[in-house]
């Protein structure tokens, strides 16, 4: 019997596909979604993607090289640990086959387990850290291209629903914080350290262990992100008018569009963003937001 694939978005053009497959209810707390992306023959595509939550990715090709921030673009090993980021990541990607889990931060506590602090910012190579091993080989079987899109989904589901283990400590608040920095309603630190029943020094901690950033970094995020977002859904829109209500003025948000993407909002509106767009479509169509690291799973759903 064939297995029934959910997925629930797709994009295509005649540069690439994209497609995301729904995670199933006892992961999606865990794991904002499956991604596949498959770049058409001869296409070598390149793009500067916005902040995001931690992702697990594989892919193989002859041109995929990136760079978080400024910097030289580095090669890209075939299986990778993308820490989370406040830093636009300038990416130069030829034709291939790419598979991405977006990780929560509650997701990341359950299967990566280490300080998000120390990955801020930062693509390692898996191989690296032999603890994950089960996911390595779980993505090396994925990128050998031996598996149909149902037999892949089979495997994900599979692998991490073997690893949940055992509940981590703060798990709740983890995800009570998360959501609380997704509504756009706490402007804060303080209001959300208030919120996790800390002092603003412990939370401090918290954050960056949990979130890779302290508390004003993730909140300083996702007003950006909002911003960009609302752009993305409508180029034609003015940058004035797609202003979260925690900037200032327009001056505040392009000195803000800078330091994280590098450039100004008029010159990144100047570049062609196959990727991004892509990415932005499939992901307002699954799950209600722009972009990856506005996604906030619901509640009832962490056991």
């Amino acid at each position: 019997m064939a297995l029934r694939l959910p997925r629930i978005s797709e994009f295509a053009s005649d540069q690439l596909s994209m497609l995301v497959f729904d995670t199933p209810v006892d992961l999606a707390p865990y794991l904002s979604g499956y991604y596949c992306t498959r770049i058409a023959p001869g296409m070598v595509l390149e793009d500067w993607m916005s902040p995001e939550e931690a992702n697990l990715r594989c892919g193989v090709a002859e041109l995929y090289r990136a760079s978080i921030g400024p910097g030289e673009l580095k090669e890209i090993p075939p299986v990778i640990l993308s820490g989370s980021t406040d830093k636009a990541t300038h990416v130069r990607v030829s034709t291939g086959e790419y598979w991405g889990v977006g990780l929560t931060p509650a997701g990341w506590a359950r299967f990566v387990g280490m300080n998000a602090n120390e990955f801020a910012n930062r693509n390692d190579d898996l191989a690296n850290y032999p603890e994950l091993g089960e996911l390595y080989r779980m993505f090396g079987t994925v990128v050998s291209g031996a598996l149909d899109e149902a037999q892949v989904i089979q495997l994900l589901n599979t692998t991490f629903r073997s690893l949940l283990g055992e509940r981590p400590a703060h798990e709740s608040t983890i995800h009570a914080v998360h959501l609380a920095i997704g509504s756009g309603r706490v402007t804060s630190s303080s209001h959300l350290a208030s919120l996790a029943g800390m002092n603003q020094r412990t939370f401090e901690r918290f954050c960056k262990r949990h979130f890779g950033f302290p508390p004003a970094a993730l909140l300083r995020r996702q007003r950006f992100l909002r911003s960009l977002g609302r752009y993305m859904l409508d180029p034609s829109m003015r940058w004035i008018n797609s202003l979260d209500h925690g900037y200032s003025d327009q001056a505040h948000f392009i000195r803000e569009f800078r330091s994280v993407m590098g450039m100004t909002p008029g010159q990144y509106a100047d570049r062609p963003h196959p990727l991004v767009e892509a990415a932005v479509r499939v992901t307002s169509k699954a799950a209600g937001v722009a972009m990856q690291a506005l996604h906030t799973p619901k509640p009832a759903l962490l056991r």
